[in-house]
């Protein structure tokens, strides 16, 4: 049981999701990602104005992955371009 949402609440949200299928899941799920990321970018942003977009970016995904991952997608993307 969930501390914040009854059990009623709780049911139909479930319902809702299986009605969407596998692909309506998997569309919410890459959408439910996406507003994480952008969130948190923002809060980065919010947290030092000073920093751009990409450098915020940076921090998130040095945050989320470390320092040894990050370097080397970022060193893969600028490769790529």
């Amino acid at each position: 049981m969930s501390l914040d949402t009854d059990d009623a609440a709780r049911d139909a949200q479930i319902a809702a999701i299986r009605r969407l299928g596998p692909a309506g899941r998997a569309r919410l799920a890459a959408e439910m990602s996406e507003d994480a990321r952008r969130i948190s970018i923002e809060g980065e942003r919010r947290r030092h104005p000073e920093l751009s977009a990409s450098e915020a970016r940076t921090i998130l995904l040095h945050r989320l992955w470390g320092p040894v991952l990050t370097a080397r997608v970022l060193a893969s993307r600028t490769r790529i371009r």
